[in-house]
Parts: structure tokens; C-alpha cells; sequence
């Protein structure tokens, strides 16, 4: 009996471990430089290209082209990076893991 209930708990963690990742978007972290001189510090890449500007990226997570798992929520909020016309939605990060 004791081994149907660990079987059913492992096979219940399993399951609650897959379905928290469902609303993670793949992405790339894109270092574009210092943003003081040009740069706009570090982006977002997603799967259709666009780019995304997190407010606040934690530090484990500042290597470029690092792919990584990510949920975000938009902030209402843009930048432009003091430069060009190409204009950042800025996006508070609610989860994010590195991608294996």
C-alpha cells in the first residue's frame, strides 16, 4: 500500500513540475552593449524575432546569447535606448531558468 501512495505522489510531482513551465517562452539573452556608450544593456530575444527589454534581469542570467525559458508580463512602459528609432516594450520577468 505504502508503495501505490509514494508511486501516486512521484507521479503527482512529475506532473505538477511539467504543467508550472507551460507558459514559458524560449529566448535569447542579447547583450547590446554598456548603456553608457550606446548600448542598451541587456534584451530579450524571442522566437519571432522580437525583442523584449526586461526591467530587471537578474545577474546569473547577463551572458549573451545564453538561451533561457521565461515568463514576463508587460510593464507599460518603452525605451528607446537613447538612440535610433526602434522602440523596447519593457517587461517585468515573473520566472525565468536556463534552457537545456
Amino acid at each position: 500500500m505504502k508503495k501505490i501512495v509514494l508511486a501516486f505522489g512521484i507521479l503527482g510531482l512529475s506532473l505538477a513540475s511539467c504543467h508550472s513551465d507551460k507558459n514559458l517562452v524560449e529566448a535569447e539573452v542579447v547583450d547590446t552593449g554598456d548603456i553608457s556608450s550606446d548600448g542598451c544593456g541587456y534584451l530579450l530575444r524571442l522566437n519571432d524575432s522580437a525583442l523584449l527589454k526586461p526591467l530587471d534581469l537578474p545577474s546569473a542570467y547577463h551572458h549573451n546569447g545564453l538561451a533561457v525559458k521565461i515568463e514576463y508580463s508587460y510593464s507599460g512602459k518603452k525605451d528607446t535606448c537613447n538612440y535610433g528609432p526602434k522602440v523596447y516594450e519593457m517587461v517585468n520577468i515573473t520566472k525565468i531558468k536556463k534552457d537545456i
